[in-house]
């Protein structure tokens, strides 16, 4: 899989004293998403940097793709969160982190997008507790639907937006922007419990709070107006991968400072 939205693979190996089995990616030297919005603020044009590549990034991933007699399968990441993709020193997005990750195949004559040799026993609820959709956290994920799983993927990509733009010093009046903040960490602090969160997600249907500012500028609406199409609580009203990247083009036209 080479896309630039993917960190990529170089090799792997076991240690010299033979103690553990090692990976190796790409310099990624800005280190994880959470790690820089942790240290650091950005402009309109660093956020959306990193906004767009974050997207493209998981657009190609749940692409089915044939190119050269090669055949790049539907991938549904499983578990997106701020320290599961890396930043590069150009300030683009990579994801990584795997191990969560299911390949889907389509099967003619059935509806949508099927696990790949699924089984009664494929965990379903998996993934960084936070970033975890509605139907995940209540644990009623059709498996043998794979598009859930995608779906799933849209609204952690929601949590991961507002991640980004709650550090963009464009969208608050004299660039005053409050320290970085995990999804949910306001509402319920930084200790989650499944119960509480599914409590506060699911059945009260909220969400990380947006700035009231931001309903009074367009673009900062705009931005508004794709997180919470991304984190619906109906996973087929949740945009695609591809709608969220062209939203972002949009946006990024409308604005270039």
């Amino acid at each position: 899989m080479e896309h630039s939205g993917i960190a990529r693979f170089l090799g792997a190996g076991e240690s010299r004293d033979g103690g553990q089995w090692l990976m190796v990616l790409e310099l990624a030297s800005c280190g994880s998403l959470h790690h820089l919005l942790c240290n650091k603020s950005g402009s309109w044009m660093a956020s959306m940097k990193l906004s767009q590549s974050l997207s493209q990034g998981l657009e190609y991933l749940h692409s089915d793709l044939h190119s050269h007699g090669m055949h790049k399968p539907v991938v549904a990441h499983r578990d997106l969160s701020s320290r599961n993709v890396l930043v590069r020193a150009d300030g683009t997005c990579a994801l990584s982190d795997f191990g969560c990750s299911t390949v889907l195949r389509y099967c003619s004559g059935r509806p949508g997008w099927q696990l790949n040799n699924a089984s009664l026993w494929e965990p379903g609820q998996v993934g960084s507790l936070r970033y975890m959709s509605p139907e995940i956290l209540e644990g009623s994920v059709n498996l043998r639907n794979g598009r859930c799983l995608l779906q799933a993927d849209i609204y952690s990509l929601g949590l991961l937006l507002w991640e980004i733009w709650m550090r963009c010093s464009a969208l608050f009046e004299d660039g005053m922007v409050n320290e970085h903040c995990l999804p949910y960490e306001t509402e319920l602090g930084s200790s989650l419990t499944l119960d509480g969160l599914l409590f506060y997600v699911s059945q009260m249907n909220k969400r990380p709070s947006i700035p009231k500012q931001w309903e009074r500028e367009t673009q900062g609406a705009l931005l508004q107006e794709l997180m919470t199409d991304c984190w619906d609580h109906e996973p087929d009203a949740r945009l695609t991968a591809q709608c969220v990247v062209d939203r972002l083009n949009y946006l990024q036209t409308g604005r270039s400072v």
